[in-house]
C-alpha cells in the first residue's frame, strides 16, 4: 500500500506533466484554449504525451538533488515548447529533433528573420536561463539520505510509466499511426502531440528495412526492367529550384493588379507542365531537392528527417548527375547563397556534382530588401556552366531571391498591388509578388540566352514549396498545401505533356522525355506503373538497399564515388604581385569579394577591387634566413564563418612579385 506521502508525490508530478502538455500544446497550437481543448478532444492522445513528460520527470526521483533535476527537464520542456512556437512564426513544418542539426543554418539565416533587438532578447534570455539553474542547483532542496525503500519507490515510478507508455504505444491505433501513416508533419503535430512526434523524431531515422528485403527481392526488381538504350541526342539538362515559388491564381481570394509571372505562365501554356507534389511546406527546401536529385522519397525517411544532414554527410547516392555523368555529361550547381548551407558544399560531392559555383563565387550580386541575393546572377552563371566544357551539360541552379520572412519594412511602393489577402498580411503579400516578379524576369531573360545557343536544350523550372505566408488548404483552388507547379522549355519541339507529378518523379519523367534511360533508379520510374502500392514499395526497397542495405541492386557493391567537386567554374589563381608605396596589388584570375590573401598561412588585411586584383595593405615581410623555407602566398576562398572552401595553387613569394 502506498503511504500517502507517496502519493503526494506522485500526484505533484502528475500536475507538473499535466500543466507542461497543456503549455505545449497551447504554444503548438499558436492558443491556449486550443490548448485545453486538446485534453476533451483528444483524451488519450494527451494522456500519451503527458505520459512522455512524466517519465522524463519522474527520472529526477533518482537524484539526490531531485528538486533541481525536475526543475531542468520543465525548463528543457518548456523551452522545446516556446522554440516550436518561435520556429511556427517562420514556417510551418514543427520543431523535431533534426533541427539540432541544423543549428548552423539557422544561425546563418537569423540576420533575416530577426533584428538586432530580438537577437540581443535571445541572447540574455539565455544569460538569465542560465543563472537561474546555477541559483537553483545552490538552493534548492537536497535529499542527504536517501534509504532503501525511497530508491526502490522511484525505480518503480519511472518502470510503471514507462510500461504505461508502451502499452497505450502497441494498442492504440490512433497512437502508432504516426510511425506509418504520417505525410503531413504539421497536421501530425497537431493530432498526436508535441511530446509524442517530438520523441518520435530522435527516435525514428533512416529508412526502416523492409520486411521482405532480400537479394531476391532486389534481383526480382531490377531484372524486371528492360535494358532500354539511351539516344544518342544528349541536349543540355537545365533544371531551376525556384525558392518558395508558385502561382497565386491557385488562391481563391488573393488578386493582384496585374500578372506577376507572365513568362511562367508563357511556359505553362506552351510547353510541358503541370502540379508538383513536394515533400513539404513552408520550409525544408532540402528535402525537394533531395527527392529532385536522387528519384527518391523523403517520405521513407525518419519524421521530419534530412537525409541531406543524416546519411548524405557519409554515403554516396544514385541521382540524375551519376546517371547523366556516365553518358557523358558534365554536372553543375549555381546557387546564389552559401556553399555551407544545408552542407551542400559536402553533400553535392556525394551527389555527382562536377562544379558548384555558390555565392563565394561571383561577382556583380545585389541584394533584395530582405538581404537575399537577387535572382539575376544565376543567368551569367548558368551560361558560364554551359561554355565551361565542349559536351553536354547538366546544370542545376537553385534561386533564393523570395525566400521569406515576408514582412519585410520597406518605403518603396510596390508596382504590383494585392487585394484580397487575410487581415495583416496585405504588406507581405505584395512585397512575396515582386519577389516571384524579379523571378519570373530572370527566367524570362534566361530563356533570351539559351534561344541564342546553338545548342539543343531542355529547361525545367519548379517551386520547392509553398511560401510561409500561413496559407490554409482552404485559400486554395487545389486544396493541397504540398503542390507547387513545374514548367518546361526547349528548343527542339519536344511534345507538350501535361500531368501532374511526385518531385521524385520529375527527372525520371524529364530524361524519359529526351529518350535517356540510364541508372536503377532512373528506369524504375520510367517503367514501372505509377501510383500503386507495388510500385512504392519497390521504391522504398531500391532505396534502403542504396543507402542501409547490401547494394544487391549494383551487384553487392556501391559504384558511385564522392567527385573531386570544383568550386566555381573560373580559374582561381594568383599571377603576380606589384608593391607599392603602402600597399600590394595582387593579381590573379577568379577574385570575389571572398577572397583572402594568405601569406605562409597568415591572413592579411586586404580590399577586394575587381575579378582580377585584390589590395593587400599589411606589409609582407620575407623571410630573412637562408635555411628558412621559400615564402608562400595564395588566395583562399573564405564564407562569412571563415570556412575554407578552396585555394588557388599556392605559389613562392618571390616568383610572382613584381617590382
Amino acid at each position: 500500500m502506498l503511504e500517502k506521502k507517496n502519493l503526494k508525490h506522485i500526484g505533484e508530478y502528475v500536475i507538473l506533466a499535466v500543466l507542461l502538455e497543456i503549455i505545449i500544446e497551447s504554444l503548438n497550437r499558436k492558443s491556449f484554449f486550443a490548448g485545453v481543448g486538446y485534453l476533451f478532444d483528444r483524451p488519450l492522445l494527451f494522456a500519451f504525451n503527458t505520459l512522455i513528460i512524466l517519465l522524463t520527470l519522474s527520472v529526477a526521483t533518482l537524484f539526490k538533488r531531485e528538486v533541481f533535476v525536475a526543475s531542468l527537464v520543465s525548463m528543457v520542456w518548456a523551452v522545446f515548447g516556446i522554440a516550436n512556437f518561435v520556429i511556427l512564426q517562420f514556417r510551418v513544418t514543427p520543431f523535431s529533433a533534426v533541427d539540432f542539426g541544423l543549428i548552423k543554418t539557422a544561425i546563418s539565416v537569423s540576420g533575416h528573420y530577426l533584428s538586432v533587438l530580438n537577437i540581443a532578447m535571445i541572447i540574455v534570455a539565455f544569460c538569465l536561463l542560465v543563472f537561474s539553474l546555477l541559483v537553483l542547483y545552490r538552493k534548492a532542496p537536497c535529499h542527504k539520505v536517501r534509504n532503501r525503500k525511497r530508491v526502490v519507490f522511484s525505480y518503480l515510478m519511472v518502470i510503471c510509466i514507462a510500461v504505461a507508455i508502451f502499452f497505450i504505444k502497441s494498442t492504440s491505433s490512433s497512437v502508432q499511426a504516426l510511425s506509418t501513416n504520417y505525410t503531413n508533419i504539421s497536421e501530425a503535430y497537431e493530432n498526436y502531440g508535441f511530446a509524442y512526434c517530438f520523441t518520435n523524431s530522435i527516435i525514428d531515422t533512416g529508412i526502416s528495412k523492409p520486411d521482405d528485403y532480400s537479394q531476391e527481392k532486389v534481383q526480382n526488381i531490377v531484372n524486371s526492367l528492360e535494358n532500354e538504350e539511351s539516344s544518342e541526342e544528349r541536349p543540355n539538362v537545365i533544371m531551376i529550384q525556384l525558392e518558395s515559388f508558385f502561382d497565386t491564381d491557385y488562391l481563391t481570394n488573393v488578386k493582384t493588379s496585374e500578372d506577376p509571372i507572365p513568362v511562367f505562365h508563357n511556359l505553362q501554356k506552351n510547353y510541358s507542365s503541370g502540379l508538383l507534389t513536394v515533400p513539404t511546406v513552408g520550409a525544408g527546401t532540402v528535402n525537394t531537392e533531395f527527392e529532385i536529385l536522387t528519384g527518391m522519397r523523403q517520405h521513407d525517411f525518419g519524421v521530419s528527417e534530412y537525409p541531406y544532414k543524416t546519411v548524405l554527410k557519409q554515403t554516396t547516392s544514385e541521382s540524375i548527375c551519376t546517371d547523366l555523368s556516365e553518358l557523358g555529361y558534365s554536372t553543375h550547381c549555381v546557387h546564389n547563397n552559401e556553399a555551407t548551407f544545408y552542407g551542400r558544399n559536402k553533400v553535392f560531392a556525394n551527389l555527382g556534382f562536377d562544379t558548384f559555383t555558390s555565392i563565394e563565387y561571383m561577382n556583380g550580386t545585389n541584394e533584395n530588401p530582405n538581404g537575399w541575393i537577387k535572382d539575376d546572377i544565376l543567368t551569367e552563371e548558368i551560361i558560364k556552366t554551359l561554355d565551361s566544357t565542349d559536351g553536354p551539360d547538366f546544370t542545376f541552379g537553385i534561386t533564393v531571391q523570395s525566400h521569406g520572412k515576408y514582412d519585410v519594412v520597406s518605403d518603396k511602393e510596390y508596382e504590383i498591388k494585392v487585394t484580397g489577402a487575410s487581415e495583416g498580411k496585405e504588406s507581405q503579400y505584395e512585397y512575396y509578388v515582386s519577389q516571384i516578379a524579379d523571378v519570373d524576369r530572370m527566367i524570362g531573360e534566361l530563356i533570351s540566352e539559351l534561344e541564342k545557343r546553338d545548342e539543343k536544350t531542355l529547361l525545367v523550372l519548379y517551386g520547392d514549396h509553398l511560401p510561409s505566408l500561413d496559407i490554409t488548404e482552404l485559400e486554395l483552388k487545389n486544396k493541397n498545401l504540398y503542390q507547387t507547379q513545374y514548367v518546361t522549355w526547349n528548343n527542339f519541339g519536344l511534345e507538350k505533356i501535361d500531368k501532374g507529378l511526385y518531385s521524385y518523379q520529375l527527372y525520371p519523367t524529364m530524361l524519359d522525355y529526351i529518350d535517356i534511360h540510364q541508372g536503377v533508379i532512373t528506369k524504375y520510374h520510367q517503367q514501372t506503373r505509377r501510383n500503386t502500392d507495388e510500385y512504392k514499395d519497390g521504391l522504398t526497397t531500391l532505396a534502403y538497399d542504396l543507402f542501409y542495405g547490401d547494394n544487391y541492386a549494383y551487384n553487392g557493391y556501391k559504384p558511385f564515388v564522392p567527385t573531386n567537386i570544383k568550386m566555381g567554374t573560373d580559374e582561381f589563381e594568383i599571377t603576380g604581385i606589384k608593391k607599392y608605396d603602402s600597399h600590394y596589388i595582387v593579381s590573379g584570375k577568379g577574385f570575389t569579394p571572398y577572397t583572402k590573401i594568405y601569406f605562409n598561412e597568415d591572413k592579411l588585411e586586404t580590399e577586394f577591387i575587381d575579378s582580377e586584383h585584390v589590395c593587400v595593405y599589411e606589409d609582407i615581410a620575407q623571410t630573412e634566413s637562408e635555411d628558412a623555407e621559400a615564402d608562400v602566398i595564395a588566395a583562399y576562398m573564405v564564407d562569412e564563418d571563415g570556412i575554407v572552401l578552396s585555394q588557388s595553387r599556392p605559389e613562392v613569394f618571390e616568383e610572382v612579385l613584381v617590382d
